[in-house]
């Protein structure tokens, strides 16, 4: 009987001790890339490259819209919405530059390993892409044979756009975790 009232009494204990954190399904973060429109991913591509005209504000609120949606299915907060959106934003932008980058022979892989960013590594909270960032990047392609003088205006644009949006994205999953 005392076993038996001391294991109910642990049992109860460890039910009201607070839960650790634990990171979110990855089916539930990608609610809204599954629930968006095709051709979506690359209008945020766009507007990442492009932010503030009045396309990108529209793509914002399109992607605003879809994220609110799953996030209210989530029963997420003001402020989780927030990050769900950023992690969305930044994860579409990632999913349509990944294709151009390739496109223009820049390995995204690279990009991440020289910055220490993507899946796996430290991403360290961003707030705006340096000139530092840039060198980096630029010694990792000299390094990897594709001279950064090579690279036109454009592929450092995607690059820049790159590093943006995996800012984004792990923001947002880090706020959200």
């Amino acid at each position: 009987m005392r076993a038996r009232k001391g294991a109910l009494l642990a049992l109860t204990m460890g039910l009201c001790a607070p839960w650790p954190a634990v990171a979110r399904p990855p089916e539930t973060l990608a609610c809204a890339i599954k629930a968006a429109p095709e051709g979506l991913d690359q209008k945020v591509a766009d507007a990442i490259l492009t932010p503030g005209t009045p396309e990108a504000n529209g793509t914002q609120a399109d992607l605003r819209a879809i994220t609110d949606a799953c996030a209210a299915d989530q029963l997420l907060g003001e402020k989780q919405r927030d990050a769900y959106f950023s992690y969305t934003w930044g994860r579409m932008g990632r999913d349509a530059l990944d294709g151009r980058l390739a496109g223009l022979g820049i390995s995204s892989s690279l990009i991440d390993q020289a910055l220490d960013i993507g899946p796996g590594n430290t991403n360290n909270p961003a707030d705006k892409v340096t000139q530092g960032d840039l060198r980096i990047v630029g010694e990792a392609l000299d390094k990897a044979g594709k001279p950064p003088a090579s690279v036109t205006a454009l592929g450092w644009q995607l690059i820049t756009g790159w590093i943006t949006a995996t800012a984004l994205m792990f923001d947002g999953q880090r706020d959200l975790d």
